[in-house]
């Protein structure tokens, strides 16, 4: 058990400090993956340094798991920025938690930054995305099973009912989504407000 737990200490070592040589390098997708194993591990401060305005932002990820990890995906690249495609797996509590987000990267004086507000900005875009595709994806599945099975083909009252059930889950949906978002908002004001970023 030692020897895993030293491996992997002096591996997470040689990967920290050689997080001047990825700058240099200048590649942003190096940088986004160097930014999440710092802000990931016990010296989550150390991700600071991949950070734009790091002085006036915190990591802000609750507890902490040697389990915890992050995977990127897909680089899109527009404005001179990166938009990477990134799965957080965090371990609290006994449960596995996935955020999906785009860690955004974006060049600071000649070097590549993460721009962590924004990267956490990004959750909401990539969760509603996630939801859709894992919405569509099983609708898509369903119909394969189903189409003909019946041998009725759809008609108007058939479409019309769907579209009204669709319309009301999506009201729904919406006044969740936004009544979850407002708090979540509210809450983050009065913790910026009892303590203040340094």
């Amino acid at each position: 058990m030692k020897k895993i737990i030293y491996v992997s200490i002096i591996s997470s070592l040689i990967l920290l400090s050689g997080c001047d040589n990825v700058l240099n390098k200048n590649d942003p997708v190096s940088v986004a993956q160097a930014f999440w194993v710092a802000a990931l591990s016990e010296s989550r401060n150390e991700a600071k340094s991949f950070m734009v305005d790091s002085s006036k932002l915190d990591i802000g990820i609750k507890g902490r798991d040697s389990r915890d990890t992050a995977s990127l995906g897909k680089v899109d690249q527009q404005d001179g920025y990166y938009f990477i495609e990134t799965n957080l797996m965090l371990f609290r509590e006994g449960n596995s938690i996935q955020i999906p987000m785009r860690t955004v990267v974006v060049p600071v004086d000649g070097l590549w930054k993460v721009d962590y507000w924004s990267t956490k900005q990004s959750i909401f875009d990539a969760t509603f995305a996630a939801s859709m595709s894992w919405f569509t994806a099983t609708l898509d599945n369903a119909t394969t099973l189903i189409d003909g099975s019946f041998g009725i083909a759809p008609n108007e009252d058939d479409i019309k009912y769907v579209e009204g059930k669709l319309k009301g889950e999506l009201a729904r949906l919406e006044s969740s989504i936004m009544k979850k978002y407002k708090e979540a908002q509210q809450l983050n004001s009065a913790k910026a407000i009892i303590q203040p970023d340094s």
